[in-house]
């Protein structure tokens, strides 16, 4: 066996940087799965699960293209390059389309904000002159790749229907198409393409279902299938009709090096325009199974195939290797975000409304930085286990990570080294930990986690009489009667109350629950004080004011006087304090803060300030007390990937907006990082030194919350002020009067409001 070269990349954008800048945007999305490759001088186009990527064989340089470097949306599924116009064509699965062409893209929504057909998918692609050719699910399509327009459309079914049109193929004289109806031709002269009665059904094939098409020295390749056939057969069109050439579960036919690369569930094989056989591959590199989407075979005879679960992989050179993303791999969920000290958590599980399991296979990702690593289950601490629904470091030991799972195999494990080292459930908590029982059916629904001011670990556990569990430092364990407010809560969101030594928390009902984790406990009405009534409790959250903001189906609450919930002054009461509306001004009209807001999740950042993110409506971010809106990215706007946002948490060192929509994970480098009472030791600033043709902003790390700002000239001369966001102040190497600052050392001078921690730090401005 060869020793494999591994090429691991963690940029995601062509160009990458240690720190992002302000403003910009990085995504976090799953490259591990390729679908589809195309050749191009030296360079391999993949579409990825992800992203589109481009490998340079020779240098092994990677450039990703994203929606957050340019392209128009996100989702991927094929792609198709024209060597007359130079021009890589993308088709989303949402059946949006991009045209790439030296490094600007060109947008054609058309087939995707069209209502033509219910079913709008791009199946395939092919050019000629200067066209491509989109097989589509009603038809097919023509692109003017010169004019960046559809120009024409073929509806091709009996009697010029709609017909599900799987791929398309030109030899020298005819055109093949691969439809429901069976393989049909036209000649390449028909001028009247639109006519469906020019397109004639081959009868030489009747009874095959064909799904790809491909051309190798002008002769057709072609797959399909029968009815009574649990595989494909490989047809080629020979003089004498079509000859059966092989079987397989055919996933893609690829032209390429002078071959036909066909790429089966569990091979990849190599035919020459004769038919023989050139090689076949069954493994990669003798260890893993050769499960291709497709492959391609460039111009130095190299093979690489786009594998369903390792990346891009060169299979036939004598060093092997694959081209593997640092990302989180095979998200197909994020339930929910959390911020540590100094890194993110990624929890992709869930539960279906109802509460049952979602059965999401159990991932756990931790980013620190640009890196992301998965949690190692090389132990088997996860198998047989599902859905993973919270995550906490330990403040007091950062070392230790507790992973929150719910349901089937459900309680809480607690990492080290990146491994689980315990499992806590009903077994090994001395049943502080209590299964929900109806019937033969036992499940453990441990909802969420949070830590407590002295380091005890407080966990959530649902549909039993002792919501909240706890395992003091100690590490004994045990738990807190609920039965006051309920037998049977059903609870999934927690927070600890850090100014009040409180715990929140709510769940399937439209009520807030709060306890002081011994023995008084109240309810909390979500319309006590508000005069907009809300059916759903999405989220809470509480702001370095010891305010708890509170996301509803209907905008934003917020309790003001936390202090106050057990001012009722029985057990289990119905709790006084007010879940009240935020009045804004809207003209001459007032209204109740994002009203018309599906409101998911609520994230605050160094400076107070509420990232917010909504169902339907984007993401948004609001002033310390929610009367001005900031910002708003949405899908149209920016490069979110999707308007539909599941969780967002801030990364407080760095200010990073950890962003899950329903279509990955971006971030977002904002201008606000959190403080210390004390400034850091080494205030510091990037980028620094400042380059000759950079145009963006300078950011400042390390204030004390709020502080003052001076920038001055090697002189003393005050050159510029600032408040700093939180921890962090932003300069845009501009004088206060907006003039470019000219080359040399400037200094940074802050101060609290007291005039005292004074700090100071040196940035080079090179012109």
């Amino acid at each position: 066996m060869y020793g494999i070269a591994l090429l691991v990349v963690v940029c995601t954008m062509p160009t990458a940087y240690a720190q992002m800048a302000i403003g910009s945007w990085r995504d976090c999305l799953d490259n591990s799965i390729v679908y589809r490759l195309q050749t191009v001088d030296d360079y391999i186009f993949a579409a990825a699960r992800g992203d589109v990527f481009r490998f340079n064989t020779d240098t092994r340089e990677v450039d990703i293209y994203s929606k957050s470097w340019g392209l128009s949306d996100v989702g991927v599924k094929d792609i198709g390059f024209d060597s007359d116009t130079r021009s890589l064509l993308i088709a989303y699965n949402n059946s949006n389309i991009d045209i790439l062409r030296d490094s600007t893209v060109y947008n054609l929504p058309d087939i995707k904000l069209s209502s033509i057909a219910d079913d709008r998918s791009i199946n395939g692609i092919c050019f000629k002159d200067a066209r491509a050719y989109l097989s589509t699910a009603f038809g097919v399509v023509v692109v003017d790749l010169l004019r960046h327009e559809i120009i024409e459309t073929y509806y091709i079914g009996s009697g010029g229907t709609s017909i599900d049109v799987y791929d398309l193929a030109f030899t020298s004289d005819s055109i093949y198409a691969a439809t429901a109806e069976g393989l049909k031709r036209v000649s390449v002269t028909e001028r009247h393409l639109a006519i469906s009665d020019r397109w004639q059904t081959d009868a030489r094939l009747d009874g095959v279902t064909v799904t790809r098409l491909a051309v190798l020295d002008d002769r057709l390749w072609l797959s399909g299938y029968t009815d009574n056939s649990d595989s494909n057969t490989l047809y080629v069109l020979a003089d004498t009709g079509f000859a059966a050439i092989d079987k397989g579960t055919i996933e893609a036919l690829h032209e390429g090096g002078g071959m036909m690369n066909v790429s089966y569930l569990d091979r990849v094989t190599r035919h020459r325009a004769d038919f023989s056989a050139v090689d076949t591959f069954y493994y990669y590199d003798g260890w893993a199974d050769m499960a291709a989407f497709d492959a391609v075979t460039d111009s130095k005879g190299t093979l690489w195939a786009a594998h369903t679960w390792i990346g891009l992989i060169c299979v036939n050179s004598t060093a092997p290797y694959f081209l593997t993303f640092n990302s989180p791999r095979s998200v197909d969920n994020v339930f929910r975000l959390v911020a540590g000290p100094n890194s993110v958590l990624l929890c992709p599980g869930g539960h279906k409304p109802t509460y049952e399991n979602a059965y999401i296979q159990p991932g756990f990702f931790v980013a620190e930085g640009l890196h992301w690593r998965q949690l190692d289950n090389s132990n088997g601490a996860f198998d047989n286990k599902y859905d993973v629904v919270d995550a906490v470091v330990n403040p007091k030991d950062t070392a230790e990570t507790l992973v929150v799972f719910w349901g089937y195999n459900g309680g809480v494990a607690s990492v080290r080294g990146n491994k689980v080292v315990e499992f806590y459930d009903q077994n090994t908590t001395g049943g502080a930990m209590q299964q929900y029982v109806t019937g033969d059916y036992r499940t453990l629904l441990t909802g969420a986690a949070t830590f407590d001011r002295d380091g005890n670990l407080w966990v959530l556990n649902s549909h039993s009489p002792y919501a909240l569990v706890r395992r003091s430092t100690n590490g004994s364990w045990s738990h807190r009667s609920t039965e006051a407010l309920s037998s049977q809560l059903q609870v999934d969101k927690l927070i600890y109350d850090s100014i009040n030594n409180f715990f929140w928390f709510s769940g399937r009902e439209n009520m807030i629950y709060v306890h002081d984790g011994n023995s008084r406990m109240a309810r909390v009405n979500p319309n006590n004080g508000s005069k907009l009534f809300t059916e759903v409790v999405n989220c809470l959250v509480q702001d370095y004011d010891g305010n708890i903001w509170i996301g509803t189906n209907k905008g934003i609450k917020v309790i003001y006087d936390a202090s106050r919930a057990f001012a009722g002054g029985s057990t289990g009461q119905m709790s006084p304090v007010s879940c009240s509306n935020i009045t804004i001004t809207n003209g001459d009209f007032y209204e109740y803060l994002m009203a018309y807001e599906d409101v998911m999740c609520i994230a605050v950042d160094g400076a107070n300030r509420k990232w917010v993110g909504t169902s339907s409506g984007g993401l948004y971010l609001l002033s310390p007390n929610g009367m001005e809106q900031l910002q708003h990215f949405t899908a149209a706007n920016s490069p979110l990937f999707s308007d539909k946002i599941i969780s967002v948490a801030v990364q407080p060192r760095t200010g990073e907006v950890y962003i899950g929509t329903d279509c990955g994970v971006q971030v977002y480098r904002s201008t606000a990082t959190y403080a210390e009472a004390t400034p850091d030791e080494h205030i510091y600033a990037f980028p620094n030194p400042v380059r000759p043709g950079y145009e963006g902003n300078v950011a400042i790390k390390g204030f004390t919350r709020n502080a003052l700002v001076h920038v001055t000239d090697a002189a003393g001369h005050v050159v510029f002020t600032t408040q700093a966001f939180g921890g962090q102040a932003i300069w845009n190497t501009r004088t206060s009067d907006g003039d470019l600052v000219a080359s040399g050392v400037y200094y940074v001078f802050a101060s609290d409001a007291e005039g005292s921690n004074r700090s100071v730090a040196k940035i080079l401005i090179m012109r």
